[in-house]
Formats: C-alpha cells, structure tokens, sequence
C-alpha cells in the first residue's frame, strides 16, 4: 500500500506542476525503462486486427475504450490487414505468440513513430512492406498525439518498473561483474498487449545495449499470484484463461519483473560464450533430453524446447536471475528456483552455485564473469554423466500438476471424478458442472498433442479399481467426493473440521518446502505454511499409490465455490497451492519414481 500511494502522489506531483505524465522513466544516466511507442503502436494495430478477445489482448479497462474510440475509423488500413494475414488465428497460439515478438523486435530497432526508419539492416520484406504500412498508419492516425495524451494509464505498469529498478539498479549491478562502461541499458515494453517477453541487446550506431522488450513471461515459468499480474498475464501456449488465485502485493510485483528483466540480461551476459562453444554445449543435450523424456508434451507445446540445447541456455539466464535475487530477497529466490526445477531445471543449484563462486573471482581478478562460462559449462558436465542426469531429475524435479497432466497426454487418459454425496442435491449438479468446465479446460490444453486425449467425466459411485490406477483429476472434498474421502491420508494436505470450520490441515510426514505470499510489500514471501487456513481451497498433485507411474491431481475447496477457483488447473509448477485470505501458500516435495509415499 506504501508503494501504491507513492505512485498516486507523484502522479499527482507531476499533474500540479503542468507536466505530462510520462511513458518513459530514465532511472539513471544509462538506464530507461518506457512503455516503448512502438511497441505500443504494434499493440493497437494488432487488437484492431484481432479484437478484444484476442488471447494476448489485456483488458485495460478505460484506455481500451480510448482505443476503440479512437481508432474505430482505421482498422480497414493496410498494416491492420497484414498483421491479420501475418499472424492468422489459424496458427497455434504459441507459434502466433512467436511471430508477434519477432515483429515488436524489429520495430524496437526502428526510430519513434511516425518515421519508423529502421536503425540496424533489415533483410526480411515482409518487415519492410510492414514497416511502411505502419508509417502510414501512424501519420494517418496521428499516433503519437494519442500515445502522449495517454501516458497517464501507462504509469499503471510504469510504476511498477520504476520501483523494481530502484531495488537493483542494473547498471550498477551489472557493472560489478561484467564490463559495462560503454553499455546502456534499455527497458521497452507494451502495453494493451502481451507480447512475450525477451532479450534486447542490438548494436545501433555502434552503441551496445543491454535490456529486455516485450512483457514478463507469466503463466508458467512465473508465479503469477497478484493481482496487477492476473489481469496482465495470458496464457500465450494455448490462450486458457486464469484463475483467480491472487492477492494484491506491490512488493511481489517488483520481484517478479526483477526477476524477468536479470533473466534477460543473463542471456546478453551468457550467450556469445555459449555460442562460442557450441560444441560442448552440443555435448549437453542429454541435459534436456531428460526433462523431454519426462515431460513430453511441454517440450513440444513450449518453445524454449524447440532447440535440443535450449534449455541450457535458459538455466544460464534462470541462474544470473536467481544470483541477482538473491541480493534482494532470499525467499523469493528460493520459490523461484523451486519453480525452475518444476519446469524441469534439475541442475540450477549447480548453476547458480557456479555463479556465486565465479562472481568472487570476478571481483578478485577484474575479469567479467561471461569469460568464466566456459568454465561454468565444463563443470557441469562434469557433474552428471546421461545416467545421473535421469537421477538427478527424479530427486529434484517436484512432483507438480503441470507434470500430471503432462502424463495424461502421454497415457491418452485423464478422469475426473465429480463428486455425488453433497446432501443439497443443487450441490451435486453444481460439482457436475464444475467437472465439465475442467473437462473443456483439459480438452483445449491437449489441443496440440499429437495424439488424441480421452478426458472423461465420472461420478465417484462409479470409479473401479482400474480407474484407481489411472491419471486421476478429483474434484471437491471429503464430504462431498467418496474417493477423496477414502484417499485423502495419502495427500500432504487435507482438510479437517475444526470449531465447526473446515481447515486445511496438513501432513508431518511429507518432506515439504512450502513459501507463502502475504500481503506486506515490505515481506510478500515467507518462508513457511499457512495455519488453520479456512475458507480456503487447494490444488495439488502426487503419484497415484495405486500406480505410481501415473498421478492423481486433487482440487478441493471448503464449499463448492472454493472448488471452482481452480478451473484451469494446467499451468501449476508449484506440487501444491492453497489459497485464503490469510495469503497463498506454495509447497514443494519430490517423489522419485521409485517411491510412491511423501
């Protein structure tokens, strides 16, 4: 709340003193942070070409009425009509989520609108033929009239950046491990859209630059748990909506764009070297071809995949990102490390550990870490041989929902079981339809799966024995769900009435890291659990007992409405979440797959 109102009254500061709201924050003499221009002139061309209910279109409320008023006489022109054949509805969302960030790159490398002059070679005429569309449709509009009367909305996320950016400064971070003197550092984002957030380091007018475009990569490698990062996130791999698990926590949303924007300078510290030796990069693939024999469906739907060596190159950014966090604040670091070996990163500990210890020479010797990524490449292979490095997945690697479901798609199956002993009757068809929400859900998430998915809907009367075995989805409590009764002892988590109250209790025996997200800006994570959280509702997933091959996902609230928060259950890379008002608690636990206890 601090935060909040100190954005609110230097908003207010600046509309006293006659001075325009501003789009774009210089934090220091070498670092800028804005909502760019053009990507902003992109974002309005393609929701002219797509429409409000576009997957990567944010509903921003009044400057979306802006917008239709505004534009609604041009969006017959002709940079619309490319756009809309350029990135058709036809192609999957994550290969249409490519295309746009590939655009917005090169229009980050052109000169402010209405000129649009390109600033580096372009050799691709389809971007040119764009790029003069565009020029005449921002001379048409008079964009840059509307982008400056608009700036006042653009602080909502501005503000955001700004305050990040005071934790950690980059230049003066950076500059302690890396040769930065003739480097600036810039911070170009949208606005109406969400165009997938990536690395920004061009070359222009023999200037290097360092910094990020596009917008923080939420959904699935992030915990998107707040409230200005809910209404901001999409889903850009199948364009399912979220669910409303939030809390409102300036503080948390500074972490998370710290975290995005160190994860791309860890690819501009990283990269040259790691190209420079590709052949022992090359060397590691088995590094991801673990995590693709494990999880195959999201090494196909994902395209930090679609290279064999990718994720390589993403554990060197997780790995700088976790690093530079941890100056800032060592829980959230933690969480977010978790995170990653959800999504597979078995081996950041050793990654990061490789950071801390070069960062030490760095500082002894003068020398910028990048020259010690060979270093950092050795030792870890090294460290696992192909047989530990399918070890090492099963030790680290949580057991997560998004793994759950990941087996649904190889075993072709998934069951949901609806629960029928709720004594209101209205209880039970309420629970039905629940299931068939989630079923829908399921449906969309195997969309690109190369084969087809049998997602069923059952009733807990009618569960066998062989249904047991299965990749099970339950939905709702003890009280209403005859299988989560019989089962519930064999989760970390259950819920038990107390003081007339149903609570979340949980089990001692599991080996759990569990991290909560309060409220406090000054404290949005702790390290811990909630206690006698009521009112609340969970999901969370371990090994089937039965056949400890498959998983078992369980969504429960302490009424039928709390069950329901969960619809889209298909992005959690947490083994567990519990939301209340009291805050969201995230735990982790590991089950290899030779164990099928906590």
């Amino acid at each position: 709340m601090r935060k909040l109102w100190g954005s609110i009254l230097l908003m207010f500061l600046l509309l006293s003193l006659s001075i325009s709201p501003v789009a774009a924050y210089k934090v220091d003499s070498r670092v800028t942070v804005e909502i760019n221009p053009n990507a902003e002139l992109l974002s309005v061309v393609y929701y002219l070409a797509f429409g409000k209910n576009d997957p990567f279109v944010i509903n921003r409320g009044g400057y979306l009425k802006e917008v239709d008023g505004y534009f609604e006489e041009y969006r017959n022109m002709e940079a619309v009509r490319m756009l809309k054949d350029y990135i058709p509805k036809t192609l999957s969302t994550p290969e249409r989520d490519y295309k746009l960030m590939l655009v917005e790159w090169y229009l980050l490398q052109c000169s402010a609108p209405p000129e649009i002059e390109p600033q580096i070679a372009i050799d691709d005429q389809w971007v040119l033929e764009f790029l003069s569309a565009l020029r005449e449709f921002a001379k048409e509009t008079d964009f840059i009239k509307f982008y400056k009367e608009h700036q006042v909305y653009y602080w909502e996320d501005l503000s955001i950046y700004v305050n990040a950016f005071k934790q950690l400064p980059p230049d003066k971070f950076m500059g302690k491990y890396a040769d930065v003197k003739d480097i600036s550092f810039e911070f170009l984002h949208p606005y109406l859209v969400a165009i997938h957030g990536h690395s920004f380091n061009p070359v222009i007018n023999g200037h290097q630059i360092w910094g990020a475009g596009g917008m923080l990569p939420l959904v699935r490698r992030t915990p998107q748990r707040t409230l200005w990062s809910h209404e901001t996130a999409r889903d850009t791999i199948f364009g399912l909506p979220l669910n409303g698990d939030y809390i409102n926590n300036g503080g948390l949303d500074e972490l998370l764009y710290l975290g995005f924007i160190y994860h791309e300078l860890g690819h501009d510290i990283t990269l040259p070297q790691l190209w420079a030796n590709i052949k022992m990069v090359d060397n590691m693939n088995y590094f991801q071809s673990v995590i693709e024999e494990n999880m195959p469906y999201l090494a196909k739907y994902d395209i930090h995949f679609w290279h064999p060596e990718s994720m390589i190159y993403e554990s060197f950014a997780d790995g700088w990102e976790d690093f530079a966090l941890s100056h800032v604040n060592e829980n959230y670091t933690k969480l977010a490390m978790w995170m990653q070996r959800g999504w597979g990163e078995y081996w950041i500990d050793d990654v990061v550990n490789l950071y801390e210890k070069y960062a030490r020479l760095t500082s002894e010797t003068g020398r910028g870490i990048s020259n010690y990524v060979p270093q950092m490449l050795a030792a870890l292979e090294g460290n696992y041989s192909p047989t530990k490095a399918e070890e090492e997945f099963q030790e680290r690697v949580p057991v997560t929902p998004l793994m759950a479901f990941d087996k649904g798609a190889v075993n072709g199956k998934v069951i949901i079981v609806f629960g029928t002993k709720n004594p209101d009757e209205s209880g039970v068809s309420y629970d039905y339809q629940t299931a068939t929400i989630v079923e829908i859900m399921l449906r969309d998430f195997y969309s690109q799966w190369e084969s087809p998915v049998n997602v069923t809907i059952k009733a807990d009367f009618d569960i066998t024995d062989q249904d047991l075995k299965e990749n099970l989805v339950i939905l709702g409590g003890p009280v209403t769900n005859e299988i989560a009764r019989k089962m519930q002892n064999e989760f970390p988590l259950r819920f038990v009435e107390k003081n007339g109250k149903w609570v979340v209790d949980h089990d001692s025996n599991w080996n759990i890291s569990s991290f909560i997200l309060t409220g406090n800006e000054e404290k949005p994570v702790l390290i811990g659990k909630l206690n006698d959280a009521s009112n609340a509702s969970f999901i969370m997933a371990i090994r089937n007992p039965y056949n400890p091959k498959n998983f078992i996902v369980w969504i429960a609230g302490a009424d039928r409405y709390g069950t329901r928060l969960y619809l889209n259950p298909t992005y959690y890379l947490s083994s567990y979440e519990v939301w209340s008002k009291k805050g969201i608690e995230l735990g982790f636990y590991v089950q290899p797959l030779t164990s099928s206890g906590g």
